[in-house]
């Protein structure tokens, strides 16, 4: 009996430890370390990519990314850089290369393309911006072949190949306030007439059937913008027609966001948009990634920005970036070098109920407000593709359970533990 009492008052000791409420937790997200001391280190030139930075965009399966945040040693090209070292303006680069990939849509059809009214949806082009991944615009809708515009960049908001059930009448909540709602199906139970909505406001209707002598690209319900660009693309698996309800089966979802136009001369952070192609002081930089389109050659399709302002690497320095990005040089003794980019998230863990999400920001040393992922800083400038009102809805979210552990909990050990020593 003594020994319950003493572990009864134990934990009524860490009932009045739990802390009030829990507080956010930061964390860092660093690069590989430029190490001038380190003999793999060649004079010259250096760069990262996604392979020693992880905040850059890559996709394992296929292997493919397109970032390099790349430094350009024109003021001492014969040796190393050092500390106290000053990057001029311009050499400093941020490089973005579309990559092209398969959709899932593609795994319906084997063919070359997938043709829906007049749009291509076999492959789309691909590419990091800071991070967050983007769509690209082809330059021909109808043949990808002939590459893409690296000036007009989308957010993907939903890329799916789960099936969705829907019910008629309901109304299926989708990223960026868009919805779709299966309105009703034909008596004959083979047609479905689908409503889009933006912000609660129509913007497309369609009647999509499901004969078995139709294609599956005339199964597949699209949406375009007014330069004829896809917004929303879905693949109608099936449709049943009850007694009670009626049911519809979607498969292959597709919805981007606005497309955002990059334009030379545009800022962002401590870049200058400098052009679209590939300068020669790249060429035949084969950075993260697999296959021949993670080589950098000269002319190739690609967002190219340079700084604009002199960086000095001093000791124990900070320099922001971009996007929370910012560059660190660490506290050391000359000509010793250790330098590294670094970026921050935050996780929010508010003073609410459990059936709250805790979402995660990321945020710089001046920031003044809570920002998504790969959000933008105050001096940004209003085309930022990742600041818009979509991509807000769309942060990601770790699903998470921490939380300050609640009283009922611990009363609950109590009371079996209790009960044990009644039974004893």
């Amino acid at each position: 009996m003594k020994k319950m009492i003493g572990i009864l008052a134990m934990l009524f000791i860490a009932i009045t430890m739990l802390p009030a409420s829990a507080e956010n937790v930061t964390y860092e997200v660093r690069s590989t370390v430029y190490d001038n001391r380190d003999p793999a280190i060649s004079p010259g030139d250096f760069y990262w990519d996604a392979n020693n930075f992880p905040v850059l965009w890559y996709q394992i399966k296929p292997g493919l990314s397109s970032e390099l945040f790349y430094i350009h040693n024109t003021w001492n090209s014969s040796s190393v850089i050092k500390l106290g070292d000053k990057i001029p303006s311009g050499d400093f680069y941020y490089v973005s290369k579309p990559q092209i990939k398969r959709t899932k849509i593609a795994s319906l059809d084997e063919g070359a393309t997938f043709i829906v009214d007049g749009c291509d949806l076999k492959r789309y082009y691909l590419m990091g911006f800071f991070g967050a991944q983007h769509m690209v615009m082809p330059t021909d809708l109808s043949n990808l072949s002939k590459g893409c515009n690296s000036d007009e960049i989308a957010r993907i908001l939903m890329d799916s190949d789960e099936k969705k059930n829907m019910l008629t009448g309901e109304e299926w909540k989708l990223p960026g306030g868009w919805s779709l709602v299966a309105q009703q199906i034909d008596v004959k139970g083979n047609k479905v007439y689908l409503e889009l909505k933006k912000k609660d406001e129509v913007v497309d209707t369609a009647v999509v059937s499901t004969d078995m002598d139709l294609t599956k690209q005339e199964k597949t319900y699209i949406y375009k913008d007014d330069d004829d660009k896809p917004v929303f693309y879905c693949y109608v698996d099936s449709v049943f027609r009850g007694t009670d309800s009626d049911l519809v089966v979607l498969n292959y979802v597709f919805l981007r966001g606005d497309i955002i136009t990059i334009n030379t001369g545009d800022t962002y952070g401590i870049f200058d948009v400098k052009g679209f192609t590939v300068p020669d002081i790249m060429d035949g930089v084969n950075y993260a990634g697999s296959g021949p389109g993670t080589v950098l050659n000269t002319g190739d399709d690609a967002l190219i920005m340079a700084s604009n302002k002199d960086i000095v690497l001093s000791a124990g320095k900070d320099f922001d970036l971009y996007g929370d990005i910012y560059m660190r040089n660490e506290d050391t003794t000359s000509p010793d070098l250790k330098l590294t980019l670094k970026k921050k998230f935050t996780i929010e863990i508010p003073d609410c109920p459990d059936n709250v999400t805790p979402e995660v920001n990321s945020t710089s040393s001046d920031a003044t407000d809570e920002r998504p992922l790969a959000s933008v800083p105050n001096n940004a400038k209003v085309q930022d593709p990742i600041e818009t009102a979509e991509t807000r809805q769309t942060t990601e979210v770790v699903q998470s359970s921490a939380k300050a552990p609640g009283f009922e909990i611990l009363i609950g050990f109590m009371g079996i533990l209790a009960a044990a020593s009644i039974k004893k």
